[in-house]
């Protein structure tokens, strides 16, 4: 068949598109499914407590961290009270995302398989397609600060670069250079996605030594530029909150602000625990996360008072690429410029790669898993994902709009909450991987959805809607509402939690809980691995095997 023939039959059915048919070690015969889904095979289990420290800190060291800290500045708090509020909401979603992180390394199955066992094999799919779509719009967005960082770049070379003739209408919010230096960084940034992030070490390890030097020569910038004035800056920061209650909002908010940036990948943790050689592997996050959040924060913070007290103007300067323009004054300024840029955008590029592309393939895979595949979904993820966004439009004049998505966290923080409750009390660490990929298994609860998990959703979601409501559109008043939105993720996650247990408590889904738990591959024989054979799946469920657990943990070699 020619590329021709092959291009006008993808063009003109969706039957050009079916995936050829992969055998999984696990899904039954009839359910399409491909390996992507399959439970990580043993020799892919090779993530350590190591690998997860230099893991946070390709995620975590970036310009939107950097963005996010800098903004409490503007909020009325000094340098350590942000600092503070980023230690505080770090550690919080830090428990969250080492208790998701811990299943995913127990049973070595994606996230969005896991769903299955807390909200049902079908109900999972809208907590996955939730995942999804944020994941692909913090794409764009990081994709679109990229392009910035492009445009300081080429400026620090060729500063005509500046006058670029625009035929771009100003209504779109961006120029004709905007558009180009986004394209430039969507190009070099398309053969990393495609290449597994075990096999770009070398721009973790860049990046690792990189960013840090920078945001350490931004912040002795920033302190000289304030001179003799930066004691003053830091104790006593523009638009500095009242004491009281309003400081206490403004520290709160900055908590809650933590959180929500790190509620996604709370969610599908998963997708990367997986690879553990050991569950334990994953404690050290509670220490790591808090911690390289609170370190980049103290340069963040400190160079965001700085900056506002010599230019006046707290919300002007909290965007790493925005402190970076201001150098366009020397030679030596625009070579500054120039590597300054450079780090921050491979920070953009390894944070698109582990954190938003990755987590969005295997999403769509689950989903659409006849038609998607890993390489497929990160293809759609960095094309349709980024583009269709239109992330100039959402910045330039959408500002509600990233305020809703922003906020979506309401949404995905229970759910994160919900699944780290389900295995460790209700299933008491106990799940069945073989029924996780049957439609019509132990995990199908009603019609394959879990009410009593939706339920405990819905009312953690309610409390919230007014102060998302009002985050959108200040002039719809609320009310002392805004004294729960202001702790969002805290009470969502509280209601959602005790909802739930109650739910789970009187009205118990018997048939989802397992005596023997199969946390890994059954191993059939010594010559032939993967399937239920002879050494069958029942006589797991009549208290064959040994483990620690009663249950199955066998490593399989072989998938």
């Amino acid at each position: 068949m020619t590329i021709a023939t092959t291009l006008k039959k993808r063009a003109t059915t969706t039957s050009a598109w079916v995936l050829p048919k992969e055998e999984s070690c696990i899904a039954p015969e009839e359910i399409w499914s491909n390996k992507d889904m399959d439970p990580t095979p043993y020799e892919y289990r090779r993530w350590t407590s190591w690998t997860f420290f230099t893991y946070w800190i390709s995620d975590l060291i970036n310009p939107g961290t950097w963005a996010t800290v800098a903004s409490f500045v503007s909020l009325g708090l000094t340098w350590w009270e942000s600092c503070l509020a980023i230690f505080v909401g770090g550690f919080l979603v830090s428990v969250v995302i080492t208790a998701n992180g811990y299943v995913g390394a127990k049973i070595h199955t994606p996230f969005a398989v896991t769903s299955r066992s807390v909200f049902g094999y079908w109900g999972s799919k809208f907590v996955v397609f939730s995942r999804m779509v944020i994941a692909c719009f913090w794409l764009s967005i990081n994709s679109w600060s990229g392009g910035v960082f492009v445009t300081l770049m080429i400026r620090s070379i060729w500063p005509q670069y500046a006058r670029l003739k625009n035929t771009i209408p100003a209504s779109q919010g961006a120029t004709s250079g905007d558009f180009l230096s986004f394209f430039l960084f969507w190009l070099l940034q398309l053969p990393f996605v495609f290449i597994h992030p075990s096999k770009l070490k070398w721009v973790f390890n860049i990046k690792a030594i990189a960013v840090p030097v920078v945001a350490l020569g931004t912040l002795i910038w920033a302190v000289v530029k304030a001179g003799g004035n930066a004691s003053n800056a830091l104790s006593n920061p523009a638009h500095r909150a009242a004491p009281g209650a309003a400081r206490f909002i403004a520290f709160m908010t900055s908590v809650t602000a933590c959180q929500g940036t790190w509620a996604t990948l709370s969610l599908n943790i998963g997708d990367f625990s997986r690879y553990c050689k050991s569950p334990n592997a994953t404690y050290i996050q509670v220490i790591v996360v808090p911690l390289l959040f609170s370190l980049l924060s103290v340069f963040a913070a400190i160079t965001a008072a700085c900056c506002a007290f010599v230019y006046g103007d707290a919300g002007s300067y909290y965007q790493p690429y925005d402190v970076v323009a201001l150098w366009d004054t020397s030679a030596g300024g625009r070579a500054a410029m120039f590597l300054a840029s450079l780090a921050w955008a491979l920070a953009n590029v390894t944070t698109n790669i582990t954190a938003n592309s990755i987590s969005a393939a295997n999403d769509m895979t689950s989903l659409a898993p006849k038609y998607i595949d890993i390489k497929r979904g990160q293809l759609i993820a960095i094309t349709v994902g980024v583009w269709g966004f239109a992330p100039w439009k959402v910045l330039a004049t959408a500002a509600d709009f990233l305020t809703f998505m922003s906020s979506y966290s309401i949404v995905l923080a229970p759910i994160a909450a919900i699944m780290a409750v389900d295995f460790f009390f209700v299933k008491k660490s106990k799940v069945d991987i073989y029924e996780l990929y049957k439609p019509d298994g132990i995990y199908r609860f009603s019609k394959g959805w879990n009410w009593r998990a939706y339920i405990a959703l819905a009312i953690a979601i309610a409390p919230n809607l007014p102060g998302m409501i009002n985050a959108i559109n200040s002039t719809v008043s609320i009310g002392n509402v805004r004294y729960i939105y202001m702790v969002s993720n805290i009470a969502g996650d509280f209601i959602a939690i005790l909802v739930y247990l109650l739910l789970c408590r009187f009205f118990p889904a018997y048939d989802s809980l397992v005596d023997v738990p199969v946390h890994d591959l059954i191993q059939p024989d010594s010559t032939d691995y993967g399937h239920y054979g002879s050494y069958g799946h029942e006589q797991y469920h009549n208290g064959s095997g040994n483990d620690k657990d009663g249950g199955v943990e066998t490593d399989v070699k072989a998938v």
